[in-house]
């Protein structure tokens, strides 16, 4: 693994800056046919280099912060085709969107952007895209008779599980992750639950074989080149991220691809669809809960193992995680409410310092005074040993600390089923 940091704008990514408010072209439009007989719409941006960039869009479709970005890559001399996935497909953005999407249709496109223009290309995806990028490339391998006209993929806070897991189980990679040799440059933001995993990603994927270099971006969080709500900051690492992409494919460029295993229906397999629920999700077979000692905001330490007889509510969350900051109020009516019944309601920040926590919970939490612990797990070693992946996850143990529920996404945690199943709990003998 290549562990790489972002550098300086460099002066020609700011001329191509400059191209661009200057009114540097607009994209021109064409249709890429699949082998299927489907016509799928791509933007492109040409440009006079030997590199092309096929950008896929996230699950949730086009942003119209992309052309800009695609502009000052031009400018800089990488080619941009930007397909319109959704559209070819009549596909409603979304979660899900494109699970369906043959690879085959992602080894079209590679192999007319191969035909059409002579350059070697790479792919970019982001989240859960980027499965489909390296199976794209996989199945295009299958029958390339230039092995080495891709060059890579970019992956921008890739999502590479066969489905999240429910907190307290270990997450299952998709077989793709194994059995990718081309070369792939990782750019990880820090403010995302995947950032505490993704040493495991890396290994994985250097595993079968591929080459990877891994860039964390300080500051930002998952989409913050796509978002329409980009923070101030999340701007400024867009604005950079041209100038980090060109120097993404010069380590890539230099990579030699090894050769492939024979392609199987497995290798090609799709995320599956999460099991979203507005019920907490019970464990089939209850199981011990790990250990859990952290200090709070005021330096007081405490042990799960002290908590004995109590049913107690683990929720892992993060400042700069909106669905996380949401649920607090309804965590602290639920503890007002089932605290006095033995219910210990634990919220651990993940990643962050006792002033960080304590000035937003001050900042944005004005009307909801949280008289819960909030526990610090800085380095996220707790994160990881609970089994979680995603923010907010939450966990409830019984009274004899198994965990026995399980859920990540933000919750009503006073509505009338959960706080029912909870009494429940707390009607069991201890």
């Amino acid at each position: 693994m290549f562990d790489l940091t972002t550098r300086t704008v460099t002066w020609r990514f700011l001329l191509a800056v400059l191209l661009v408010f200057a009114g540097a072209a607009h994209g021109a439009e064409r249709d890429v046919p699949t082998r299927a007989g489907d016509s799928v719409p791509v933007q492109t941006y040409p440009a006079d280099g030997d590199r092309l960039l096929l950008w896929l869009p996230s699950e949730f479709g086009a942003s119209p912060r992309q052309p800009a970005t695609a502009r000052a890559l031009a400018a800089l001399g990488i080619e941009v085709w930007i397909p319109d996935l959704h559209g070819a497909w009549f596909l409603p953005p979304g979660r899900y969107s494109l699970l369906g999407i043959d690879p085959t249709s992602i080894a079209d496109l590679i192999d007319a952007a191969v035909r059409r223009t002579g350059k070697r290309v790479f792919l970019m995806a982001p989240g859960r895209t980027a499965a489909l990028a390296l199976t794209g490339i996989r199945a295009w391998q299958a029958e390339a008779e230039q092995p080495g006209a891709v060059g890579g993929a970019l992956l921008l806070h890739p999502n590479l599980y066969r489905r999240t897991p429910q907190g307290g189980e270990s997450g299952e990679y998709l077989p793709i992750t194994q059995a990718t040799t081309a070369p792939v440059y990782v750019f990880q933001p820090d403010q995302s639950a995947a950032y505490w995993r993704v040493g495991e990603l890396v290994a994985t994927l250097e595993a079968g074989g591929a080459a990877v270099f891994l860039h964390r971006l300080a500051g930002v969080g998952d989409g913050f080149n796509i978002r329409p709500d980009a923070r101030p900051g999340e701007e400024t690492m867009t604005g950079r991220l041209p100038a980090m992409i060109r120097r993404a494919l010069d380590l890539l460029a230099g990579v030699t691809t090894d050769a492939v295993a024979p392609l199987t229906a497995d290798t090609l397999a799709a995320p599956e669809r999460e099991q979203r629920t507005e019920l907490l999700r019970p464990y089939a077979e209850p199981k011990p809960a790990p250990a859990l000692q952290l200090a709070d905001l005021d330096g007081r330490e405490h042990d799960l193992a002290a908590l004995d007889g109590q049913v107690v509510l683990v929720n892992f969350w993060a400042t700069w995680c909106p669905p996380c900051v949401e649920e607090i109020p309804s965590l602290q009516r639920l503890f007002e409410r089932l605290g006095p019944r033995g219910l210990t309601v634990l919220a651990v920040a993940v990643g962050e310092t006792a002033p960080q926590v304590r000035g937003f919970l001050e900042q944005r939490l004005q009307h909801t005074a949280v008289s819960f612990p909030v526990l610090l797990d800085p380095e996220g070693a707790s994160f990881k040993a609970w089994q979680a992946y995603a923010f907010p996850t939450t966990l409830i143990l019984d009274r004899r600390q198994r965990i026995r529920y399980a859920v990540f996404g933000a919750f009503a945690w006073d509505g009338d089923e959960v706080v029912a199943t909870l009494q429940q709990l707390l009607a069991e003998p201890p």
